[in-house]
């Protein structure tokens, strides 16, 4: 196994216990879980992604992978359809039960995030020239992860684990 291993390894793990959590969860009163699951193993790829990018930037110095920019942009190649898949599931199991869609915070954030991994994505595949996104991919990288742990946050008062004075849906 090599180093560039790891994110294939890592995606698809996640998107067989995504799968299986969302099937095991979408009929049921209990249907949450799934896109719980799916937000948790998100949280997962954000952090690898900022692991990999801090070592790509030199931040890190004690980790040395010699193609950590492939590693990188792997992870957030796939860290970005983790949000997006889960940004639909979410939708999907509110409109199941007639729900009122995209009337939350949570759902508001989960819309913005998903907007925000999109544009965060795109341009890093289009262009070569990676000196005049640096900056945008950073900042927009940055706030990505403010908003994705606001978003977790908000999503498990919502359900009721935490944050009391957030009724349940």
């Amino acid at each position: 196994m090599t180093w560039l291993d790891i994110p294939a390894i890592l995606l698809i793990t996640g998107l067989l216990i995504a799968l299986a959590s969302v099937a095991l969860t979408f009929g049921s009163e209990y249907r949450w879980v799934g896109h719980a699951v799916t937000g948790t193993i998100a949280l997962v790829l954000m952090f690898a992604v900022i692991l990999t990018g801090a070592v790509q930037r030199g931040r890190i110095r004690a980790i040395r992978i010699h193609s950590i920019f492939r590693f990188h942009r792997m992870l957030s190649i796939g860290f970005s359809a983790f949000v997006v898949g889960t940004f639909i599931l979410g939708l999907l199991t509110t409109m199941e039960h007639g729900e009122p869609v995209l009337q939350s915070v949570h759902g508001l954030l989960g819309l913005i995030v998903a907007i925000l991994a999109l544009v965060q994505l795109v341009p890093s595949l289009v262009t070569t020239r990676r000196t005049g996104i640096r900056l945008p991919h950073m900042i927009i990288g940055y706030l990505i992860v403010s908003l994705l742990v606001l978003q977790v946050v908000i999503g498990l008062g919502e359900a009721g684990f935490i944050l009391p004075f957030i009724p349940p849906n």
